[in-house]
């Protein structure tokens, strides 16, 4: 600081505490409960679907549930890819994208019903809790870098 200037009117000095990268924004408290909000609504309508198939109930009679388990995936999908546009390519994208060809497989071969609704019940709860190493490696990016 020169000795005419104010401490008030100084330029800023650089902190050494200022990250050299970036990095990805935060949700904001709103986004936060409402993919809360969606993921809470996709685990109980995905429960009763996947439920009622395993007891054998008769398809009509499951719908409903079955409308809302892919409205409320697709609204997380697309909270997700709001959210970090690079997750498509990440870990957490390739196994929500892996998640859904397992339900579309479903019904391309409805005599895998049991084993394939086992499979997607590992692969959204692994998805979810993942560690974050993991659930940010990118295919395209490779492994993410994180200041301290």
């Amino acid at each position: 600081m020169l000795p005419t200037e104010h401490p008030a009117t100084a330029p800023p000095t650089p902190s050494l505490r200022t990250p050299a990268r970036q990095t990805a924004a935060q949700p904001s408290a709103t986004m936060r409960w409402l993919g809360i909000a969606a993921r809470t609504s996709h685990i109980g309508a995905a429960a009763l679907l996947f439920g009622g198939l395993l007891l054998a109930t008769p398809f009509v009679r499951l719908t409903p549930w079955h409308h809302l388990t892919i409205a409320t995936g697709g609204f997380l999908l697309l909270l997700e890819w709001r959210h970090d546009r690079r997750w498509p390519h990440r870990g957490k994208g390739l196994l929500a994208l892996l998640h859904l060809g397992l339900c579309l497989l479903i019904h391309w071969t409805p005599a895998l019903t049991a084993p394939l609704l086992w499979m997607i019940l590992i692969s959204g709860s692994v998805g979810s809790h993942m560690p974050r190493k993991f659930r940010h490696w990118s295919i395209l990016q490779g492994w993410e870098i994180r200041d301290r």
